[in-house]
Order: C-alpha cells, then sequence, then structure tokens
C-alpha cells in the first residue's frame, strides 16, 4: 500500500454506540482499521465492538496530543483507511481539531462524521431551551493545590445574561478518573467560600445528568443542595446550572424530566 494515499476518518459515537449514525456504522464497519478514544469520555467496549462486528484499537492520550496522532496519520499515508472513534461529536475536543490540522499540514485527506454532542443534548434533556445556552466549562480536580475557579466564572457570566451553564466534569478513561456530579458541587462550593459573590448557593437550580445514551442514564433536576445529597453513580456526569429566571415553560418541563428520569439510589 505504499504508492497509495489512504483516508482519516473521525467518527463521533455520540452519546453511546447505540445512538451512532448510520454513516458512523458504515465507516467503523468498511475502514481498514478502527481506533477508539476511550479517554475523553466514557464508550462501552464491548457494546461497540458487538455493533460494529470488528477488532477495535484502543488510543493513549499521548499518541493524539503528544504525539500528534503520528501512529494514525502515518498508517494513512500508506494507504490505509483509518478510522478513529470518538465519544460525543469528534471535534468538540481540541485534541481532535489537532489532529485534523495535522493531517492538513501533511497532505492526508480527511473525513467528519458527526455525533450527537453532550453540550446540547444535556441542556435539552433537562427540559431547558437550547438557545438559552451560555459559555461551557469543564470542572476539574485541584491540581498541586491549586482550585481552579474558571467555572466559577463562567457561571457568574451567563448568569448576567440570563443564560444556563452546562458544567462538563473531568474524566480521563486512562486513569480511571471520572469526577461525579457530588465532588463538581463541592468544588463550586469551596470556590463559593474562598468568592463570597452569591454565585453558587444552596438554592440554586441545577440539573445532574448521569450515563446519557445508556439504559442506566439518570437526570435529576432540583436545588443543588438537594442534588448534592443524591447517590448518583452512573458515569460520565454533567451538571447543568440554571438560569437565574428560568421561563416558565422550562420550570414545568423539569417537573417532567424529574417524574420521568429521576432514578437515583
Amino acid at each position: 500500500m505504499d504508492d497509495m494515499v489512504g483516508e482519516l476518518y473521525l467518527v463521533g459515537l455520540g452519546l453511546s454506540p447505540e445512538y451512532m449514525s448510520i454513516k458512523a456504522l458504515e465507516v467503523l464497519r468498511s475502514a481498514d482499521l478502527v481506533y477508539v478514544d476511550v479517554y475523553t469520555s466514557y464508550v462501552d467496549l464491548e457494546l461497540l465492538r458487538s455493533i460494529v462486528g470488528r477488532d477495535l484499537i484502543c488510543i493513549k492520550r499521548v499518541d493524539l496530543e503528544e504525539r500528534s496522532g503520528a501512529q494514525i496519520l502515518e498508517l494513512v499515508e500508506r494507504g490505509y483507511r483509518v478510522a478513529l472513534a470518538v465519544p460525543g461529536d469528534p471535534l468538540v475536543a481540541t485534541t481532535h481539531i489537532t489532529l485534523l490540522v495535522e493531517a492538513h499540514r501533511r497532505g492526508v485527506p480527511f473525513h467528519i462524521v458527526p455525533g450527537v454532542s453532550i453540550i446540547p443534548t444535556a441542556l435539552t434533556l433537562s427540559g431547558l431551551m437550547v438557545y438559552k445556552i451560555g459559555k461551557v466549562a469543564t470542572v476539574v480536580y485541584p491540581k498541586n493545590g491549586i482550585l481552579y475557579e474558571y467555572p466559577y466564572d463562567v457561571i457568574k457570566l451567563n448568569d448576567s445574561n440570563n443564560l444556563h451553564t452546562v458544567l462538563l466534569l473531568e474524566y480521563d478513561g486512562e486513569r480511571g478518573v471520572a469526577m461525579t456530579v457530588r465532588e463538581a458541587i463541592e468544588i463550586l462550593q469551596a470556590i463559593e467560600e474562598r468568592r463570597g459573590e452569591g454565585v453558587v448557593t444552596g438554592d440554586r437550580l441545577v440539573v445532574a445528568l448521569a450515563g446519557l445514551g445508556y439504559p442506566w442514564y439518570s437526570i435529576c433536576a432540583g436545588r443543588l443542595k438537594n442534588i448534592y445529597g443524591l447517590r448518583i453513580d452512573e458515569v460520565p456526569q454533567t451538571l447543568v446550572v440554571v438560569s437565574p429566571k428560568p421561563h416558565p415553560v422550562e420550570l414545568e418541563a423539569m417537573e417532567v424530566v424529574n417524574s420521568r428520569w429521576c432514578r437515583v439510589g
């Protein structure tokens, strides 16, 4: 295959392999090699294998971030059709955008197969209006004693425009790291204690989402102090901070969400 030029496919798996598009399934079944990103979010590999019906290769963070996907791109340059399957939408993570930039630099043909992303879906499944989505942020664990306050600032900014805040929670499949909503609330409350600006209070309306795309998923809306007390084990988890003045229809929809999907132990 050395005299041929292959193709790179970035394939979005959606919320879970069961939410793949027909196009995504076609590509994953026909590609010469299929790599799977299992570190940016949870992927049920056994389910994916059973649906696609083939062997999968798990790729490490270092291969994409530090080596710019050289392993994959070199295979494409040798004539292979290589697919990289990514949870959600393939271009939400900066890592995968960097891979496309490197592919373009090397003259490697690439194709994008979009997937359902957690960001708008977390909002809409919460019963909230998507046109009121504000800036998105990720809550991360303190590193070397440093508490990262950026999510707090994002909530404050979105509040000023009466917008909802979708908070992604730190996840690293390689290291077995999967932040829970409870831990995210603890971090936000620690920032509130330091800042004292009344942005994250016990009475804030929030929505906790866990395991979206899988049969065990749950969506629970309520006051932050009550959501904190829930036991939610499914991963990955997402926290939505509702705008200061939600629309009456949104409040009704949140009640429907709670009655239909709030299943926690």
